[in-house]
């Protein structure tokens, strides 16, 4: 046999074996002890508690937990014990990009709209996951960039689906595809179906009836009705679960006016929703709430940087809190590249203009889990749920606190990322000079 097909074996028995590393650490029992546990679950907050991990999931919770005599023990003595956090609405991991600005990625293609996703844009190996990773962070949900005009000068009134994913090492990251339909319900979703706020509402009355017809008998459908129509074939497709009360769409929408009347649409139509932005939520909170529609808010909004959010304030999440609706946070454009792998400095932000401490852990951990559509699986400390834990040196909503120990699926997880080694590297000659 040839060395070089010798070092093709060789090479292809290292692969299977690093293939193998995370199954054997899926496999491995782990106790957390001495910890105070922030559940956000049916335990509650648990001075000393202890939590059992077993083949990826929380497998015990509670004060008076008999450890494992097989358990690797984690002492969490003087640290706090939470799930993992989500950041929502954000483009992490779909560019290596440092400079500022949303840098998330849509479609200007004029066939594809709602079908547009950007699961296959996720790069595991983007430096932002493994920052993220260390800030806490072991979910995201991605979304495409709002929804504008396409390539060719057409209305294209759905950016593409927002999709969940977990952030441990590897490359089968996702955990719920085609969470939620992203679309403007603001003046950029007006200005792309034709400049109006009617012209929009209009158009998607058009479009959800085109789709129950299409999704009814997709062979009996009269495919020329979508000549004139601004989505294809491939967006109806995307949009039945919509219709069907099955996925939601996710709203960009920020003037109070404009909330209303995208609630007002849902309603009629029987569709679901979750708005996004919201600057303006707290005006008509009452509304959001008897509605039952969740938010996911910037909670940095606290002054008009369009006309749409000229009443934008820092006392928003509190405000809608206090209303009944479940909030969760997404980062600020202005500030993509730092926020979106620190959520839970947003949400403390929160707690300084009103929200309660336990109302802004649950925006960054078990509400975004509900609002997406994985709570059954995460987001919580109980046992059954996949063992996303993070133990912090203090209050994880201050900015002094770190983790600790990061854990996804039951695999604890490298606290290094290459931008810091680079730091780490060269910061004595910087400091020397």
């Amino acid at each position: 046999m040839s060395g070089s097909r010798i070092l093709c074996l060789l090479c292809v028995g290292s692969i299977l074996v690093g293939l193998g590393a995370p199954m054997a650490a899926d496999a491995e029992t782990v106790a957390v002890v001495n910890a105070r546990v922030v559940s956000l679950g049916p335990e509650g907050d648990l001075e000393r508690g202890v939590v059992v991990v077993r083949d990826g999931r929380i497998a015990e919770v509670g004060r008076d937990i008999a450890v494992p005599t097989e358990a690797r023990v984690i002492d969490g003595e003087g640290m706090i014990l939470t799930p993992g956090l989500v950041a929502a609405i954000t483009p992490l991991g779909l560019n290596d990009t440092i400079g500022s600005g949303w840098g998330g990625l849509g479609s200007t293609a004029p066939d594809l709209g709602a079908g547009f996703d950007v699961l296959a844009d996720v790069n595991p190996n983007s430096p932002q996951i493994p920052e993220a990773r260390i800030e806490g962070v072991t979910r995201a949900v991605l979304a495409p960039n709002a929804p504008g005009r396409a390539s060719d000068g057409s209305a294209r009134l759905f950016g593409g689906q927002a999709s969940v994913i977990h952030l441990s090492q590897g490359y089968e990251l996702t955990v719920r595809p085609g969470a939620a339909v992203v679309m403007n319900a603001g003046a950029q979703g007006a200005a792309a179906a034709g400049g109006g706020r009617g012209a929009l509402l209009t158009r998607l009355a058009q479009v959800l009836d085109l789709v129950r017809a299409y999704d009814r008998n997709p062979r009996a459908f009269d495919r020329a009705r979508l000549e004139h129509a601004p989505v294809s074939e491939l967006d109806l497709q995307a949009l039945a679960p919509v219709t069907r009360g099955e996925r939601p769409l996710l709203v960009e929408v920020e003037r109070a006016s404009d909330i209303v009347n995208i609630l007002n649409f849902a309603e009629q139509q029987d569709v679901r929703l979750i708005l996004s932005g919201a600057a303006e939520g707290w005006m008509v909170a009452d509304r959001i709430a008897a509605a039952g529609v969740p938010v996911v808010l910037n909670g940095e909004d606290n002054q008009a940087f369009t006309f749409d959010s000229l009443n934008a304030t820092y006392d928003n999440a509190a405000i809608l809190s206090r209303a009944g609706v479940k909030i969760a946070f997404k980062p600020s454009v202005a500030r993509i590249v730092f926020l979106i792998r620190t959520p839970r400095f947003i949400a403390g932000r929160a707690v300084r203009h009103g929200l309660s401490w336990n109302e802004a852990m649950e925006a960054v951990t078990i509400n975004p889990a509900v609002i997406f559509g994985f709570a059954d699986r995460f987001g919580s400390i109980e046992p059954g749920k996949d063992a996303d834990l993070v133990l912090w040196s203090g209050d994880p909503l201050e900015t002094s606190s770190v983790a600790r120990m990061v854990m996804i699926r039951g695999v604890e997880q490298p606290l290094t990322a290459r931008n810091r080694a680079l730091r780490d590297r060269y910061i004595g000659r910087l400091t020397a000079d």
